[in-house]
């Protein structure tokens, strides 16, 4: 018999909310995170476009109430990194996270991103003031600034026109 009904894997907010509302259809459920719950959240300075939030919320304080939501239920949050994922002979699911093997009858995978860093001077120190990874989460902060969006392919692109709408100027440098 599995320990679970379902497993998530990832507690950033699609995690937590797909834990909220198992928990309140009875699962037995548990959430695998290898960060901090709340994901990237967690580590934007402020908040200002997440609904129910008139005000700008702190990152980190919309995350621990987040947590604070689904433990609430009766959901547990495991720090453990997952590292292998098996369908089991019976239909059920075992999930390896460091040295435990949890099984379940179904795994929710919200792994979310991670921005890809470019890795140059100030840019960590930085992060938060000046320099972001998301432009229409964080975009309203440069509004009538210049900005430059660095990055290729699409995602990059799709930011500079989000961003062209509410700034003074654009200047889209790509990697070729």
């Amino acid at each position: 018999m599995a320990d679970y009904d379902v497993i998530i894997v990832g507690a950033g907010p699609a995690g937590i909310t797909a834990g909220i509302y198992l928990a309140r259809a009875g699962r037995k459920t548990v959430i695998i995170e290898a960060g901090v719950p709340g994901g990237q959240v967690f580590i934007n300075h402020l908040v200002e476009n997440y609904p129910g939030f008139p005000e700008p919320i702190a990152g980190s304080e919309l995350a621990e109430r987040m947590q604070k939501q689904v433990e609430r239920l009766g959901v547990e949050i495991k720090n453990l990194p997952a590292s292998k994922l098996t369908k089991l002979k019976n239909g059920e699911f075992e999930l390896e996270a460091f040295s435990q093997k949890l099984t379940s009858k179904a795994v929710v995978l919200a792994t979310g991103s991670k921005p890809k860093h470019l890795g140059i001077p100030g840019e960590e120190r930085l992060f938060g003031a000046g320099v972001s990874y998301c432009s229409t989460c964080d975009g309203m902060f440069f509004k009538g600034k210049d900005v430059v969006v660095i990055g290729g392919g699409n995602s990059a692109l799709h930011g500079a026109e989000y961003l062209e709408r509410i700034c003074k100027s654009v200047t889209l440098i790509h990697r070729r």
